[in-house]
Order: structure tokens, then C-alpha cells, then sequence
């Protein structure tokens, strides 16, 4: 086994991200319901024709709501497709991209983007692939993170305190389970179709594939009410 393709033993989910064709109203919405501050965007995101806004959940993790700005975005097709709104990204912080690379062409798993971002390296792995588009952020400190220079952290008061975990539908969980863990060189999983990252899970369920995910959130005050925007569901825990 080469030095890339070794387990790396953690991998963390950082950022759940959500398509919508109406970003204002979205946002407000999972603002007023969850008890959210303003966050930030993500200043990468302009040049790709997005809209973006990242809402920090807790000192690890964000909720992002991205919208195109025009029809150039390469979301638009898609979110027409879909209905106008859907999880679309899961984001997590991996010690090694090239590994994952290496470990993605050896299991014929497509790398639709190989990028850098801040000083780091991205990769976004093809969503009919593996469920969802799941994008490796190389960044091999586990404390830290893209935004610690800019992220004004979770709202005092707010009405969650974490994402626990987000729930995504696939045509085969088991398979899909095992595929992740051999990408990002994780050992067994917590079960036959959920994966611990850092401390949230993701787990797979029958019925997909589909981008209506279900985000399961930490419930920190009786304030925090679950926000009905159709194509995602969010549940207190």
C-alpha cells in the first residue's frame, strides 16, 4: 500500500450546504427559525455566479444556504430539475486529498472538481457517484479551518447548538457507506450505513437517490422551531 492510499483515520463534517432559487426568503427563514446571526459569505463563491450565506451552528460546524445569481451558475439546470431547492453539499475536512484522489481513481469514482481554495486543496467527488456532492477540504489540522480569521461563531441565545447529522436517501446504503469509508480511508463505520465524521453522522437510507436530506440538529432552547421549506427536513434532537 502506498503512503497516499493508507487510512487516515478521521475525516469531519464541517459545512451542510443547501441549493434554493430564493436565497433571501431561505435564509431569513432558517434564521428566524433556529435563532441564527447574520454569519458571513463565502468570499470564493462570488466568481462562480453564487449566492452565498454561511450560518455557524456551533464552533465546528455551519449550515450554508448558496443560490445562483444568474443562469451562468452550474447549479441552475439542476436545481430546476429538482424543484428549486435541496441538500446539495456535504463538506468535510480531510488530513489528505491526495490520498482521497488516488483512492477515487482506483474505485472509478469521478473527481468533478480538483481545486485550490485559501491556501488549500479541494476536491469535489461527482454526485451520481457517491449520493451527494461530497467535497474533501484538505486542511490536516483538525482545530482548524477556513473561516477562523472570519467567522463571528454561533449566535449567543441561539435556538440549536450543533449539527448532530444529515440523513441522505441512496439507491443501496450499504454499498454506499462502505464506498465513503474506502474513499476518505476511514475504518469500520459506526453501523452498515452511517459514518461517524468528527463527531456528526452522515447516514444513508432507502430511497434515493434524492436531494431531499434530512439535517438533524441539536435543539438548545424550546425557542428553535423546524422551518418548512420543501425538499429538506430538519429535525430536532
Amino acid at each position: 500500500m502506498s503512503e497516499q492510499s493508507r487510512p487516515t483515520a478521521w475525516a469531519k463534517l464541517r459545512q451542510v450546504v443547501i441549493a434554493t432559487t430564493d436565497h433571501e426568503s431561505d435564509t431569513r427563514a432558517l434564521r428566524a427559525a433556529f435563532g441564527l446571526g447574520a454569519g458571513f459569505g463565502d468570499p470564493e463563491l462570488k466568481s462562480l455566479a453564487l449566492l452565498d450565506a454561511t450560518l455557524p451552528v456551533s464552533a465546528e460546524r455551519y449550515l450554508e444556504v448558496i443560490s445562483p445569481e444568474n443562469d451562468t451558475a452550474l447549479v441552475t439546470p439542476w436545481l430546476r430539475k429538482i424543484g428549486g431547492r435541496g441538500g446539495y453539499v456535504l463538506s468535510v475536512q480531510h488530513p489528505d486529498p491526495a490520498g482521497v484522489r488516488e483512492r477515487a481513481g482506483a474505485l472509478g469514482v469521478r473527481v468533478a472538481v480538483d481545486t485550490e481554495a485559501l491556501g488549500h486543496e479541494i476536491l469535489q467527488l461527482h454526485p451520481k457517484d457517491v449520493g451527494v456532492v461530497l467535497e474533501v477540504d484538505g486542511i490536516a489540522d483538525p482545530d482548524a479551518w477556513f473561516w477562523d480569521d472570519i467567522d463571528p461563531g454561533p449566535e449567543a441565545g441561539a435556538g440549536i447548538s450543533d449539527i448532530v447529522g444529515v440523513e441522505v436517501p441512496v439507491a443501496d446504503p450499504a454499498a454506499m457507506t462502505a464506498l465513503w469509508r474506502d474513499l476518505l480511508g476511514l475504518g469500520e463505520p459506526a453501523g452498515p450505513d452511517e459514518l461517524d465524521l468528527g463527531g456528526a453522522y452522515v447516514r444513508f437510507t432507502e430511497g434515493g437517490p434524492s436531494a431531499d436530506w434530512t439535517v438533524v440538529l441539536r435543539r438548545a432552547t424550546d425557542a428553535a422551531t423546524v422551518p418548512a421549506l420543501p425538499g429538506i427536513t430538519f429535525r430536532l434532537v
